[in-house]
């Protein structure tokens, strides 16, 4: 081993390259050297100086440990809570002190004087304020606008009174008034003329007291005809106040026994359904009596679509509802089979009947009430009129 140790070869030094020279570029590229900042040494504390003396006033401000431990001995100790055994602490305090009662001021005298104004004050604040209202001379009535009044009074009472009550003195008065006969009409009449003796009609009195003055006068010649058939009349409302009105117009158009009071259902739509599917008689037809448009529509909607185009569904309105039953009327929905308007349509469909003349006669003395007047008017402008000229001319 040592022969091998001495025959190893011996490694040489590294050899160090040569530094490289920097090129004239690249040293014009490198950045100013900065001069390294000056290290100022610690200064020397001079020796000889003597240190300087405090004031006796700046001594005296000087903090005493003894003092401060004197005065937190004298401070109380808290005997309780989480704080028990501190000093020094801040005593509590209420948040909100009530205000210190104040003895009441005793009341001043008061003299005779002022309690007059006082009380002259009081009686003006609460007088009411009264306004000023122009004095008005009421002008008296003369003798000939008395005779005026008068005079248009008995007018109109024999044009529209005499009207009335001609037929209960003359038999077979002709009318006044031709009323036309609406392709509504006459289709209702021709659907009343084709019931049978023993059909059951369903008659729905949608109207109330507040409308019965010109709905029973539709009403009272479609009925008196569904009689004259020998129809069975059955009523029904979806109003409360419906059957009584029904009551009250039966009882003097049909005899007893020749209609029933099926009842009153509440619900709107619903209730007419209830109405169509209860009783278990299909009725040969549906009159409509209202004044408003919704029972109408609700009658309508629910028919058809229970019975399709089979039952015949016919209306008597008030004039107020004509433009709104048209659409009902037309050939092309036949929604509606026949329909009367009003006091008009009633008297219409006397004229096909050839009987009652109830609707007829009040519409007679109607247009003799607006000829009266129509003639009152005209009479009062010739009147003025030669009166006015006669004094000019004066």
């Amino acid at each position: 081993p040592v022969e091998a140790a001495a025959e190893a070869p011996v490694s040489e030094p590294p050899v160090v390259p040569a530094p490289a020279e920097i090129p004239d570029w690249l040293r014009e590229a490198a950045p100013p050297e900065v001069a390294a900042p000056e290290v100022v040494p610690p200064a020397v504390e001079a020796e000889g100086l003597a240190r300087a003396e405090i004031p006796d006033w700046l001594e005296a401000l000087r903090p005493c440990p003894e003092v401060a431990e004197a005065a937190a001995e004298e401070e109380p100790v808290e005997s309780e809570g989480l704080l028990e055994g501190l000093r020094g602490l801040l005593p509590p305090a209420t948040a909100i002190q009530a205000p210190p009662l104040r003895e009441r001021a005793l009341p001043a005298e008061v003299s005779e004087a002022s309690l007059a104004r006082a009380q002259l004050l009081q009686s003006l604040l609460a007088r009411p304020a009264e306004v000023p209202r122009p004095k008005v001379r009421r002008r008296g009535v003369s003798i000939g606008e008395r005779i005026q009044r008068w005079l248009v009074a008995a007018v109109l009472l024999v044009a529209v009174g005499g009207v009335l009550m001609a037929p209960l003195v003359v038999p077979n008065v002709p009318a006044l008034t031709q009323p036309a006969v609406s392709p509504g009409a006459s289709r209702l009449y021709e659907v009343v003329q084709s019931i049978s003796a023993g059909d059951a009609v369903l008659v729905a009195f949608e109207y109330g007291p507040s409308e019965a003055d010109e709905l029973n006068l539709v009403a009272e010649p479609i009925l008196r005809h569904l009689l004259d058939q020998g129809a069975h009349i059955s009523v029904v409302s979806t109003r409360p106040e419906g059957l009584t009105v029904a009551a009250g117009l039966l009882n003097n158009v049909a005899p007893e026994g020749r209609y029933a009071l099926l009842g009153y259902r509440s619900g709107e739509a619903a209730g007419v359904s209830q109405l169509l599917t209860e009783g278990g008689i299909r009725p040969r037809v549906i009159l409509v009596l209202t004044a408003r448009p919704a029972p109408l529509r609700w009658w309508v909607e629910q028919t058809r679509a229970l019975y399709g185009d089979t039952l015949p569904v016919v209306a008597g309105v008030s004039a107020a509802l004509q433009m709104a039953v048209s659409p009902y009327l037309d050939v092309s929905a036949g929604q509606l089979k026949g329909a009367i308007y009003g006091l008009s349509g009633a008297a219409a469909y006397e004229t096909l009947r050839e009987s009652g003349w109830r609707a007829t006669q009040r519409l007679d003395a109607l247009a003799a009430g607006h000829v009266a007047i129509v003639g009152l008017m005209l009479l009062g402008a010739v009147f003025y009129a030669f009166g006015g000229a006669r004094r000019r001319g004066k």
